[in-house]
């Protein structure tokens, strides 16, 4: 669904794959750690120069998700230090259904 939207808005090839890898982590980590439901938000702002990606749950989950407890603690938990890389801005934002996850990326020098 994402690169179908990014295709849409004719983006270029690193612009699309830095926003598909930004979407992959945010979500895998919403799945992993969160409580559902999980809602994936893109939106092309400022007249077509940022794509914000937002990741909304519930909440952190009590309990670990099932790959994140199968594996070996150094096989998981560079995610964020990958979004961190590819966005010129990140962060959370708590409201009443839970937390989103965001990710601000350039659509030019990406």
């Amino acid at each position: 669904m994402t690169a179908a939207v990014l295709a849409e808005w004719h983006l270029g090839l690193g612009t699309a794959e830095a926003a598909l890898l930004v979407v992959s982590e945010l979500v895998t980590n919403a799945v992993e750690h969160a409580q559902p439901p999980v809602t994936l938000h893109l939106h092309l702002e400022r007249a077509g120069s940022c794509i914000w990606v937002g990741v909304s749950d519930g909440g952190p989950a009590k309990n670990k998700g099932l790959w994140t407890s199968s594996c070996a603690d150094d096989e998981h938990g560079r995610g964020l230090e990958v979004v961190n890389a590819l966005a010129t801005a990140h962060g959370t934002r708590s409201h009443s259904g839970g937390i989103t996850h965001w990710a601000r990326l350039l659509t030019t020098g990406v």
